[in-house]
Protein backbone atom coordinates (compact mmCIF):
# COMPACT_ATOMS: atom_id res chain seq x y z
CA UNK A 1 0.00 0.00 0.00
CA UNK A 2 0.93 3.64 -0.23
CA UNK A 3 -0.28 5.05 3.11
CA UNK A 4 0.64 1.97 5.12
CA UNK A 5 2.91 2.67 8.08
CA UNK A 6 6.23 0.88 7.74
CA UNK A 7 9.00 0.41 10.27
CA UNK A 8 12.60 0.13 9.15
CA UNK A 9 15.64 -0.35 11.36
CA UNK A 10 19.23 -0.11 10.19
CA UNK A 11 21.11 1.91 12.77
CA UNK A 12 24.25 2.41 10.64
CA UNK A 13 22.30 4.00 7.77
CA UNK A 14 18.92 5.21 9.07
CA UNK A 15 18.74 7.73 11.89
CA UNK A 16 16.26 6.80 14.67
CA UNK A 17 13.04 8.79 14.39
CA UNK A 18 13.29 9.31 10.64
CA UNK A 19 9.88 9.97 9.09
CA UNK A 20 9.30 9.78 5.34
CA UNK A 21 6.24 11.76 4.27
CA UNK A 22 6.77 11.37 0.53
CA UNK A 23 4.64 8.79 -1.32
CA UNK A 24 6.37 5.41 -1.50
CA UNK A 25 5.07 1.89 -1.97
CA UNK A 26 5.75 -1.67 -0.88
CA UNK A 27 7.00 -2.31 -4.41
CA UNK A 28 9.96 -0.05 -3.49
CA UNK A 29 11.31 -2.66 -1.09
CA UNK A 30 12.69 -4.88 -3.87
CA UNK A 31 14.86 -2.25 -5.64
CA UNK A 32 15.92 -0.78 -2.28
CA UNK A 33 17.14 -4.14 -0.97
CA UNK A 34 18.75 -4.89 -4.36
CA UNK A 35 20.72 -1.64 -4.03
CA UNK A 36 21.74 -2.45 -0.46
CA UNK A 37 23.14 -5.85 -1.44
CA UNK A 38 24.50 -4.46 -4.74
CA UNK A 39 22.41 -6.83 -6.85
CA UNK A 40 21.44 -5.72 -10.35
CA UNK A 41 17.75 -5.32 -11.13
CA UNK A 42 16.32 -7.60 -13.83
CA UNK A 43 16.50 -6.00 -17.27
CA UNK A 44 13.88 -8.24 -18.93
CA UNK A 45 10.86 -6.54 -17.30
CA UNK A 46 9.60 -3.20 -16.04
CA UNK A 47 10.33 -2.71 -12.34
CA UNK A 48 7.80 -0.20 -10.99
CA UNK A 49 9.46 0.12 -7.58
CA UNK A 50 12.17 2.67 -6.88
CA UNK A 51 15.15 2.74 -4.53
CA UNK A 52 14.02 4.73 -1.49
CA UNK A 53 17.25 4.40 0.47
CA UNK A 54 18.01 8.13 0.00
CA UNK A 55 14.64 9.01 1.61
CA UNK A 56 15.26 6.54 4.44
CA UNK A 57 18.68 8.12 4.92
CA UNK A 58 17.09 11.52 5.49
CA UNK A 59 17.10 13.04 1.99
CA UNK A 60 14.52 15.81 1.69
CA UNK A 61 13.84 15.55 -2.03
CA UNK A 62 10.54 14.48 -3.52
CA UNK A 63 9.41 10.88 -3.88
CA UNK A 64 11.26 8.92 -6.57
CA UNK A 65 7.80 8.31 -8.09
CA UNK A 66 6.20 10.93 -10.27
CA UNK A 67 3.13 8.67 -10.39
CA UNK A 68 1.74 5.81 -8.31
CA UNK A 69 -1.22 3.81 -9.61
CA UNK A 70 -4.05 2.40 -7.48
CA UNK A 71 -5.45 -0.85 -8.82
CA UNK A 72 -8.54 -2.86 -8.06
CA UNK A 73 -7.97 -6.23 -9.67
CA UNK A 74 -6.70 -5.46 -13.14
CA UNK A 75 -8.23 -1.98 -13.30
CA UNK A 76 -6.56 1.37 -12.52
CA UNK A 77 -9.02 3.12 -10.24
CA UNK A 78 -6.86 6.09 -9.24
CA UNK A 79 -3.41 7.61 -9.67
CA UNK A 80 -1.19 9.85 -7.55
CA UNK A 81 0.97 12.54 -9.09
CA UNK A 82 3.91 14.10 -7.24
CA UNK A 83 5.41 16.87 -9.39
CA UNK A 84 9.17 17.40 -9.06
CA UNK A 85 8.61 21.04 -8.05
CA UNK A 86 6.53 22.18 -5.11
CA UNK A 87 5.27 20.05 -2.26
CA UNK A 88 1.80 18.99 -3.39
CA UNK A 89 0.72 15.44 -4.20
CA UNK A 90 -2.38 15.11 -6.37
CA UNK A 91 -4.69 12.10 -6.61
CA UNK A 92 -7.21 11.50 -9.39
CA UNK A 93 -10.03 9.00 -8.94
CA UNK A 94 -11.27 7.55 -12.22
CA UNK A 95 -13.48 5.04 -10.39
CA UNK A 96 -15.06 5.33 -6.93
CA UNK A 97 -16.73 2.72 -4.75
CA UNK A 98 -20.42 3.05 -4.02
CA UNK A 99 -20.22 2.82 -0.23
CA UNK A 100 -23.07 1.31 1.73
CA UNK A 101 -25.22 4.16 3.13
CA UNK A 102 -23.74 5.66 6.30
CA UNK A 103 -20.44 3.76 5.99
CA UNK A 104 -17.10 3.84 4.22
CA UNK A 105 -17.45 0.21 3.23
CA UNK A 106 -18.95 -1.49 0.22
CA UNK A 107 -20.66 -4.37 2.01
CA UNK A 108 -24.36 -3.69 1.71
CA UNK A 109 -25.25 -6.96 3.45
CA UNK A 110 -23.46 -9.49 5.68
CA UNK A 111 -23.59 -11.97 2.78
CA UNK A 112 -21.60 -9.71 0.44
CA UNK A 113 -17.95 -10.69 0.35
CA UNK A 114 -15.60 -7.79 -0.31
CA UNK A 115 -15.80 -4.99 -2.84
CA UNK A 116 -16.13 -5.52 -6.57
CA UNK A 117 -13.93 -3.60 -8.98
CA UNK A 118 -16.60 -3.04 -11.62
CA UNK A 119 -20.34 -3.13 -12.11
CA UNK A 120 -22.94 -1.70 -9.75
CA UNK A 121 -20.47 -1.43 -6.83
CA UNK A 122 -18.50 1.38 -8.50
CA UNK A 123 -19.04 4.71 -10.26
CA UNK A 124 -16.97 5.77 -13.28
CA UNK A 125 -15.95 9.39 -12.59
CA UNK A 126 -16.12 11.52 -15.71
CA UNK A 127 -14.56 13.96 -15.18
CA UNK A 128 -12.22 12.29 -12.67
CA UNK A 129 -12.31 13.43 -9.05
CA UNK A 130 -9.12 15.33 -8.19
CA UNK A 131 -7.75 15.84 -4.68
CA UNK A 132 -4.80 17.74 -3.23
CA UNK A 133 -3.90 14.96 -0.79
CA UNK A 134 -1.11 16.98 0.81
CA UNK A 135 -3.68 19.41 2.22
CA UNK A 136 -6.69 17.04 2.12
CA UNK A 137 -5.31 13.59 3.09
CA UNK A 138 -8.79 12.20 3.84
CA UNK A 139 -9.93 13.11 0.31
CA UNK A 140 -13.03 14.94 1.52
CA UNK A 141 -12.83 18.00 -0.76
CA UNK A 142 -12.57 17.21 -4.48
CA UNK A 143 -11.28 20.03 -6.64
CA UNK A 144 -13.80 20.97 -9.30
CA UNK A 145 -13.02 21.74 -12.91
CA UNK A 146 -14.40 25.24 -12.36
CA UNK A 147 -12.72 26.05 -9.02
CA UNK A 148 -9.06 25.53 -9.93
CA UNK A 149 -7.47 26.56 -13.23
CA UNK A 150 -4.79 23.86 -12.76
CA UNK A 151 -7.40 21.07 -12.79
CA UNK A 152 -7.32 20.38 -16.55
CA UNK A 153 -3.48 20.51 -16.74
CA UNK A 154 -3.07 18.13 -13.79
CA UNK A 155 -5.74 15.69 -14.99
CA UNK A 156 -4.29 15.64 -18.51
CA UNK A 157 -0.82 14.87 -17.13
CA UNK A 158 -2.19 12.07 -14.92
CA UNK A 159 -4.27 10.57 -17.77
CA UNK A 160 -1.22 10.55 -20.03
CA UNK A 161 0.83 8.76 -17.35
CA UNK A 162 -1.96 6.19 -16.83
CA UNK A 163 -2.06 5.50 -20.58
CA UNK A 164 1.73 5.00 -20.73
CA UNK A 165 1.64 2.82 -17.61
CA UNK A 166 -1.23 0.60 -18.81
CA UNK A 167 0.56 0.02 -22.14
CA UNK A 168 3.69 -1.06 -20.23
CA UNK A 169 1.89 -3.74 -18.21
CA UNK A 170 2.18 -7.22 -19.69
CA UNK A 171 -1.08 -9.01 -20.36
CA UNK A 172 -1.17 -12.09 -18.14
CA UNK A 173 -3.74 -14.72 -17.24
CA UNK A 174 -6.18 -13.57 -14.54
CA UNK A 175 -5.50 -15.63 -11.43
CA UNK A 176 -8.59 -14.30 -9.60
CA UNK A 177 -11.28 -16.06 -11.64
CA UNK A 178 -13.95 -18.02 -9.77
CA UNK A 179 -12.47 -21.31 -11.06
CA UNK A 180 -9.16 -20.45 -9.41
CA UNK A 181 -10.94 -19.91 -6.09
CA UNK A 182 -12.25 -23.49 -5.92
CA UNK A 183 -10.39 -25.91 -3.64
CA UNK A 184 -8.18 -28.39 -5.51
CA UNK A 185 -7.04 -31.02 -3.02
CA UNK A 186 -5.19 -32.96 -5.74
CA UNK A 187 -2.80 -30.08 -6.39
Amino acid sequence: GIRVPTLVQWSRKIKPGTVVSEPTSQMDIFPTVADIIRAPLPQDRVIDGRNILPLLGGATGPSPHDFLFHYCGGHVHAARYRPREGNVTWKAHFVSYNWAPGTEGCRKSPQQYGCWCAGPDVTQNDPPLLYDITNDPTEDRPISVDSDPKYRTIIDKIKEAVDVHVKSVADIKNMFTSLNQLPRPWM
